[in-house]
């Protein structure tokens, strides 16, 4: 690959004019284009710069969406045809009704229409494996064992990373340019090690962090919202509280294995409290937005630590009704700590005025955490 990182030069004078994303990175951002990383990636970019998505990553990412969706419709006709067998329910206009909506053909195009609206907000596209020379490329990488193909028996399974990569290194040279792909994949790293073409980032951190202002303005403003931030009373630490607690009270949730003694036991999340954060001052990044004046975004990097809140039921067998019965519940609460990347979007921005005095708009994307086990000993004084 062409030597070390692409220099900020490059990037905003449109040398490298393109960038890719791997599905594990869009996985790792929750899959969500509306809020977090993935939201403020356009805005980072230069206009020099684009995105350009595989067929191949798009479709792995609408079948990973369509996943719950095709469950749900499975769910919904067995539990017609529950009803119908139990109690002999008129539902067939609930069945036409269902036919006629399709909900997975309507999933589908709405999940696509997604992934190529936030492309196109990235100034970019979609890259069709339609029409494209690659398959002879293909399989020379797969039976020469070259990357992103290893020598593991499962190596099949990297024909479709092998046809993203052809695509994006293909694209760079018709186009007489430089790209960037983004993953966190071996694979990936190892075939643009061996291109002409094509830089490599394993992280979206790290991705727009070559792309982050180091100005001095930039680093006088890092400095002013560092310093808000870090008092607490101040209007804009209290905005920074208060997201950080929705952030940890509507995030999802997973719970691990339970230990307790006392029978059968089940658990639901009930809620999560922000106990304290505290901020990373070399986790600051600020972009300026090219078509906004005097509007920056700035990336704050925040290690939280929380108390989960987590209801207990307790059930245990009756040998004389020869039923389980509820003998009481309990809230369990349990300590956790994560990292948190809050994003603030800085509007009417004057140095010498201070944070106070600017329009800010704080945004944290929704996250999905999991406790992994947990010890839930009831005490029966209080259940």
């Amino acid at each position: 690959m062409p030597k070390g990182l692409p220099t900020a030069a490059q990037l905003w004078d449109g040398d490298v004019s393109f960038f890719s994303i791997d599905t594990d990175l869009i996985q790792a951002a929750g899959y969500d284009f509306d809020a977090g990383a993935l939201n403020q990636l356009p805005h980072q970019l230069p206009r020099t710069m684009q995105l350009q998505l595989t067929e191949v990553v798009a479709e792995e990412i609408v079948g990973h969406l369509m996943k719950p969706v095709v469950a749900s419709v499975d769910e919904l006709k067995a539990a017609s045809d529950k009803l119908k067998r139990l109690a002999q329910l008129p539902l067939a206009a609930v069945d036409k009704s269902l036919e006629e909506v399709d909900p997975i053909k309507a999933a589908d195009q709405y999940f696509r229409g997604k992934v190529q609206d936030y492309t196109e907000r990235c100034r970019g596209g979609i890259l069709s494996l339609e029409g494209e020379e690659i398959a002879s490329s293909l399989f020379k990488l797969y039976f020469n064992n070259s990357a992103p193909f290893g020598k593991r028996k499962d190596k099949k399974s990297e024909f479709p990373d092998a046809a993203s990569l052809l695509l994006l290194d293909q694209y760079a040279e018709d186009n007489g340019t430089l790209g960037v792909i983004a993953s966190g994949d071996g694979g990936w790293e190892a075939y643009a090690e061996q291109s002409k073409h094509l830089y490599v980032v394993k992280s979206l951190d790290q991705l727009t962090s070559l792309l982050a202002s180091t100005s001095e303005h930039a680093e006088a403003l890092k400095a002013k919202i560092f310093a808000a931030v870090m008092d607490a009373g101040s209007a804009l630490g209290d905005q920074l509280r208060a997201a950080l607690e929705e952030h940890l009270s509507t995030s999802e949730w997973d719970l691990g294995d339970i230990y307790a003694s006392a029978g059968r036991v089940e658990a639901d999340f009930y809620d999560a409290v922000l106990v304290s954060y505290k901020f990373d001052a070399e986790g600051v990044n600020v972009w300026l937005i090219e078509d906004e004046p005097n509007t920056w975004i700035v990336e704050l990097n925040v290690h939280v630590s929380a108390e989960v809140q987590i209801d207990v039921q307790y059930y245990a067998w009756d040998s004389i009704d020869r039923e389980e019965v509820s003998i009481g519940s309990q809230l369990v609460k349990v300590p956790f700590e994560t990292d948190v990347d809050a994003y603030l979007t800085c509007r009417e921005v004057q140095l010498e005025a201070g944070p106070e005095n600017w329009l800010v708009e704080t945004e944290l994307a929704k996250g999905r955490y999991s406790i992994d086990g947990f010890d839930a000993e009831p005490n029966f004084m209080e259940v």
